[in-house]
């Protein structure tokens, strides 16, 4: 039935790609990050940006990456609310001014910065239940700097402003009390910014940045008008992807160079989970650099075949197309993609990551892992002994579940053996949407008979099923012939997860018990 032959040329041809090459000699590379488990930690992603903006840091590139970042900043803050007065808006666009930095910190607390101003800070920072100041994450800004710049302005005035510019920083929370126009996060550090501004200007011009900072666009944007949206894609394209550049150019410190180049290559590769919590992360960021060549491979045979094979439904939307005809060798193609999921998962981002309604898509594609190596063991019922000793994959649990159907109806009618009939009234092929309507009517056949692929419209139609050309479909040895059927009855095997899923739903509703093996 199942074509391997094509499979196998769009697989071999995919591997030979040179683009396939770089991309996954690169992408294996280990960085400081993965290393300590930390890819969406915001702590340390904040650590980074404030040692890579603090000129004064060990990376030697001085002042440029906090111009870059001042520049990035003031193109996004388009109007008003977000930075008031155009003057300071146009010299750090274009650069044309002199730079004092004062501090640079992370994890900075409201209240430390307030001096004698704290008592005006009373219904702006959350408190403890004894009515003291709270020092949690809520009252900290994640990166404070305080800066100083000097110009000349049109009538040839020398202008004196202090810059003081927040960061929060959101990788995969939303921000506190999103919802609550009194107590939304960004609200209260806009408010309590407007008393800080009068403690840290002293006698000169104060023009405050705030900076929202999120993996995209489709997240939703911050509660206080007053903070500039900015998105990790143009973080990298902006301020670290040139200082990547720069530190190749100049030389600098190797330490400086690999930390730089291992953070953009984090930024890029998707996580599953921090050295806290369990989670699924999305991709931040992808470098121009590795976008043509991930765009190759995207727009490969073997690509587009795999991201179907696994991914069916989402695919059609994606590909803007109205029907596919599903892969015939659909369990080499899942293999294909597991073996290459981190880096088709980037492949797949880096495609759609200027597209907001299809990225919504793909991140949820990039937040589930299709490797699903759960194993489970089987009972006929509650407080009956496992049917296998050992924990079992998808497909023999398949056909586990089918045998304790049998034995339960064994011991319900000793009269006689079950029919291939009654299987297949108890279990619809709706079950499996791989083979319904597709290859085979039924998830059960006799083979003391010939069987053939017996869906009219398959192109396959009249083919004879056997052990040689069809290996991935059924069992073949005597150990997966059900018992308490008549005739040689056998299970298909191929089950896709939300197909197995619905499977497990199904026997569970029969009494039998399933259940994933503790790790």
């Amino acid at each position: 039935m199942a074509n391997q032959e094509t499979c196998k040329k769009l697989i071999l041809d995919f591997y030979k790609l040179p683009e396939y090459q770089k991309l996954n000699a690169y992408y294996m590379q280990s960085t400081v990050f993965n290393v300590l488990g930390v890819q969406r930690s915001e702590n340390r992603h904040s650590a980074f940006l404030a040692w890579l903006l603090n000129p004064s840091a060990s990376h030697s590139l001085k002042e440029m990456p906090l111009r870059q970042f001042l520049a990035l900043v003031a193109a996004k803050a388009e109007d008003e609310w977000k930075c008031y007065y155009d003057v300071v808006r146009q010299h750090l666009l274009a650069g044309n001014y002199q730079l004092y930095v004062d501090s640079v910190k992370t994890e900075q607390s409201i209240v430390g910065l307030a001096e004698d101003k704290i008592a005006e800070l009373d219904t702006i920072v959350e408190k403890t239940e004894k009515g003291q100041f709270s020092k949690g994450n809520q009252n900290r800004f994640d990166i404070w700097m305080l800066l100083r710049i000097k110009f000349t302005d049109e009538l040839d005035r020398e202008q004196n402003w202090t810059v003081p510019v927040v960061v929060e920083n959101k990788i995969y929370s939303s921000e506190g009390n999103a919802d609550d126009q009194d107590k939304a996060q960004t609200i209260r550090y806009h408010r309590a910014m407007g008393v800080l501004q009068n403690v840290v200007c002293n006698d000169n011009f104060c023009q405050p940045l705030l900076v929202y900072l999120t993996p995209s666009d489709v997240k939703k944007g911050p509660a206080a008008q007053s903070f500039i949206h900015l998105t990790y894609q143009e973080m990298l394209d902006h301020v670290i992807q040139p200082c990547s550049i720069l530190t190749s150019v100049q030389g600098v410190g190797a330490e400086a160079n690999v930390l730089i180049d291992g953070y953009i290559r984090n930024l890029s590769c998707p996580s599953n989970r921090d050295e806290e919590k369990e989670r699924d992360y999305s991709i931040l960021a992808i470098a121009e650099t590795e976008s043509q060549n991930l765009e190759t491979l995207f727009l490969s045979e073997a690509f587009e075949t795999a991201l179907h094979a696994v991914f069916s439904e989402n695919t059609l939307s994606l590909l803007s197309i109205p029907t596919r005809e599903e892969p015939d060798d659909l369990p080499l193609y899942e293999q294909f993609w597991n073996a290459n999921e981190n880096l088709f998962k980037i492949v797949l981002y880096n495609h759609f990551k200027n597209d907001k309604e299809k990225l919504t898509v793909v991140q949820k594609i990039v937040k589930v892992s299709n490797r699903d190596n759960t194993r489970y063991y089987v009972a006929t019922k509650q407080g009956e002994p496992w049917l296998n000793k050992k924990a079992a994959s998808k497909s023999e649990t398949s056909f586990l579940i089918f045998e304790a159907y049998c034995l339960l109806r064994q011991e319900q009618n000793t009269s006689g053996e079950l029919t291939l009939d009654d299987l297949r009234g108890e279990f619809d092929s709706s079950l499996n949407s791989y083979y319904h309507n597709r290859f085979l009517k039924y998830l059960f056949y006799d083979f003391e008979k010939e069987v053939t692929v017996d869906v009219e419209s398959s192109k396959y139609f009249g083919n004879v099923i056997c052990p040689e050309s069809d290996s991935w479909d059924f069992y073949w040895d005597d150990a997966h012939q059900l018992r308490y059927v008549e005739g040689d009855v056998r299970s298909v095997k191929m089950w896709r997860k939300d197909d197995f899923d619905r499977l497990v739903d199904k026997a569970r509703k029969l009494g039998i018990v399933v259940e994933p093996k503790e790790d």
